[in-house]
């Protein structure tokens, strides 16, 4: 037998007012019951393990079903004999009592799932396609896979509905067969697990109402705290076992109060225990916002736990006003919003968090739109080249919960004309600075055609050297008038445009480049004077020069030693019994800024403050003090008689232990 496969189909609703974040749905779900989901089945002249023992799709297609609005309406079709179809009520107990027996005969299915879908009148419709193989063949089964897409009515002409496909199986053969037949079809997904489609049929309900889940995994004693924004009405959690328990132990605290799930139960394995799964449908305040828990026990045996968590907002989309028709390579202004309650929603906190975007698309072209104060949204957009027809704008505003869409059809219409005229641009004279100068004007487009209309762009040609244009690409003209500045380098010489320096204005699609015109440009730029451009860097070197003239100042003058003493007396033989003086502790003794320590002396031997008119001066020095004094004499140690001291050559240096005589009193270093 063949592998299988499981499909559901999509269309959603264009509305003409707010795109709500969900719709009534019809779903058509074709849910897989051939017997390769759960026993080994030969391919390829090989043996292919079952897809799904765990009947993990039962699941799956349980917590799909439970997810289900009241508004919604869910018919699941299993395959029977070739060109049958059989239809599974959606109940808890008729999917838990499903056995995967048959062949995958998708004739009748599929016949039955595009009757019913083309024959609802609920705003949106999806059909889903799961499956582990290939179909089996039958009477009626198109050899082609064009044959299949009629066979669905997605041919000719636009699709009716959107197709999804769950392609469950890992064998690389097999999984090249399921592109085959089902990539042509629409948005194929290949799963490489069963577990997967619990994570797929989740995303898929959380598409629909325009939301993305969360999703994890949790070991007995864990739980994960989630926020609860403001806007969202109900909170939608599954929680899944890992592996086959019998039951499950998990439970949800929502701010404070503990809830009961919607639903709970098994796969229907025919060898309990099975896997196990719980749904909640917990109805919120949008008006708040809350932070909710969900936990798991930490009861032996329980085991860890798959989750999903999805938050549907009471928030709608809107294109509040765009024209129905335009012109290719015509700007286009477009307003939209985010509605609440009916009104305008304006949350600027909501609007900067979550990564919240907000853009407006046409064709290929993606524009942000800005908020306004008043909470709508603004933007402005070329009609793209890609010929007349029809075309759709699409306002989308998303964040990390939400994807909220709001369509509105444009019919594109052949090229609209271009006509440009424009004056001269005459920007004046000026003095360069030190940094670079701006200096702008205007370019005057009166009596042009359309040039409000069309997206314009400008360009400069044989500028100086160093001179550049300063100008927003498209053009903002408002009056027939759009400001070009030209930037001025730093400290620049005297500059002067060329005969042939000129503006260069064209529509920015390349259908208006040959209508392009030449605007001549000129200006008188003087060269920046030599103290405007230089000051600082004078001031810096003038700065560094008086900083190194201040440290010398402090750093360079002596100091005498701190042991370094002096004894004076008024007779010789007095000289020994005199008691020391540290020349430090003299009048002078510490140096000064600029000034090395010296200690003068009068012709008494009294140390005094000022050096003019002294005896005897001592000055700081490299090694021994220096000496400067008239008429000083010193005692030959070997004659023992004074002679006198020759200070015709300046300062000398005094030598310890001499005894040296000078006026009235005797004196010696150390």
């Amino acid at each position: 037998m063949r592998r299988h496969l499981i499909t559901y189909v999509a269309l959603a609703g264009l509305a003409a007012a707010a795109t709500p974040a969900r719709a009534a749905t019809e779903w058509v779900l074709i849910l897989d019951n051939s017997a390769s989901m759960s026993t080994a089945q030969p391919f390829n002249a090989r043996t292919i393990p079952a897809a799904d023992p765990e009947r993990l799709a039962i699941i799956a297609t349980q917590v799909f079903r439970a997810f289900m609005a009241s508004d919604d309406k869910l018919t699941i079709l299993n395959f029977g004999k070739a060109g049958e179809v059989r239809v599974l009520p959606p109940t808890q107990a008729d999917v838990r009592g499903l056995q995967f027996t048959e062949g995958t005969f998708f004739v009748g299915p599929l016949r039955k799932a595009r009757e019913i879908l083309e024959a609802s009148t609920l705003p949106r419709k999806i059909l889903v396609i799961e499956t582990d193989g290939m179909p089996s063949a039958e009477p009626g089964l198109p050899d082609t896979v064009d044959g299949l897409r009629q066979l669905l009515g997605l041919d000719p002409g636009p699709a009716p509905f959107e197709v999804i496909s769950l392609a469950l199986g890992v064998d690389p053969d097999l999984a090249a067969n399921q592109k085959i037949f089902l990539a042509p079809l629409g948005r194929l997904e290949q799963i490489e697990s069963p577990r997967g489609l619990i994570d797929r049929f989740t995303s898929i309900f959380a598409e629909s109402i325009r939301s993305r889940p969360e999703s994890g995994r949790l070991d007995p004693g864990q739980s994960h705290e989630f926020n609860v924004n403001k806007y969202v009405a109900e909170v939608l959690v599954t929680v899944a076992t890992e592996r086959p328990t019998g039951d499950i132990h998990a439970s949800i605290d929502a701010a404070g109060t503990k809830v009961v799930p919607l639903e709970a139960g098994d796969s229907g394995c025919d060898k309990p225990p099975c896997h196990a799964y719980q749904v909640y449908k917990i109805p919120h305040d949008p008006r708040r916002a809350d932070k909710w828990k969900l936990n798991v026990d930490s009861k032996a045996g329980s085991g860890g736990v798959a989750f999903g968590i999805i938050l549907r907002y009471d928030l709608a989309a809107e294109i509040v006003s765009a024209p129905t028709a335009a012109k290719i390579g015509e700007e286009i202004d477009v307003v939209a919003r985010l509605t609440f309650d009916g009104k305008t929603f304006n949350d600027p906190a909501f609007f900067q968090a979550d990564g919240f975007a907000a853009n407006l698309k046409l064709g290929d072209q993606t524009v942000p739109l800005a908020v306004q104060g008043d909470g709508s949204f603004k933007a402005r957009i070329a009609v793209s080249a890609a010929g007349p027809g029809k075309g759709q704008l699409e306002a989308v505003f998303t964040n990390q919960w939400i994807t909220l869409k709001a369509p509105r059809d444009l019919t594109i219409e052949e090229w609209v004309p271009l006509t440009l005229t424009a004056k001269p641009l005459d920007f004046g004279a000026w003095t360069g600075a030190r940094t670079p100068s701006r200096r702008c004007t205007s370019v005057d487009l009166t009596g042009s055609v359309n040039a409000d209309k069309v997206a314009l762009e400008a360009y400069a040609e044989a500028l100086p050297g160093g001179v550049r244009l300063g100008i927003e690409s498209p053009l903002v003209v408002k009056g027939n008038k759009a400001e070009v500045c030209i930037i001025a380098p730093g400290c620049c010489s005297d500059t002067r445009p060329a005969a042939n320096t000129a503006l260069v204005v064209r529509g920015k699609d390349k259908h208006y480049h040959p209508g392009a015109i030449r605007v001549p440009i000129t200006f008188k730029l003087a060269r920046t004077p030599f103290l405007v451009c230089w000051w600082r860097v004078i001031a810096a070197v003038i700065g560094a020069i008086i900083f190194v003239i201040i440290v010398v100042g402090f750093v360079r003058p002596r100091d005498f030693d701190r042991e370094e003493v002096i004894r004076l007396a008024k007779t010789e033989q007095a000289l020994a019994r005199s008691s020391a003086r540290r020349l430090r502790e003299l009048p002078g003794g510490k140096r000064g800024f600029y000034r090395d320590a010296r200690v003068a002396f009068d012709g008494s031997g009294n140390a005094i403050a000022k050096a003019s008119g002294a005896s005897l001066v001592l000055r700081a020095a490299k090694g021994d003090p220096q000496v400067i004094a008239r008429g000083m004499e010193e005692k030959d140690p070997r004659t023992r008689k004074f002679q006198p001291v020759d200070s015709s050559k300046g300062p000398g240096y005094l030598r310890r232990g001499v005894i040296y005589r000078i006026g009235e009193f005797f004196f010696r270093i150390g």
